[in-house]
């Protein structure tokens, strides 16, 4: 998969994982039967920190992807160093 894919795909998967955690926290959902408040809130932070995950993942790779698309010129000054141009060298006084 290319990165133009995967990165718009876990940046919806992770708003969408964080948006069911949320849902599920308001209407009640009781993700276990036993311990519940321990369990609750075990399960709730490991969903939202999953769906942080995904979308710093996402953001990640659609900068990747951005930075290494062929034919961007800004990638290369962005990091310091000088584009190579065709043509004679500018004389310098």
């Amino acid at each position: 998969m290319r990165t133009g894919v995967v990165g718009p795909l876990l940046l919806v998967l992770g708003v969408v994982v964080g948006t069911a955690a949320g849902v599920g926290l308001l209407v009640g959902f009781e993700p276990a039967q036993l311990p519940r408040a321990l369990l609750n809130i075990a399960a709730y932070k490991l969903t939202f920190l999953a769906a942080g995950g995904l979308i710093a993942a996402g953001a990640l790779v659609l900068k990747y992807g951005r930075r290494a698309s062929p034919g961007d010129a800004t990638g290369a000054r962005a990091s310091g160093t000088k584009a190579i141009t065709q043509g004679p060298a500018p004389e310098q006084s």
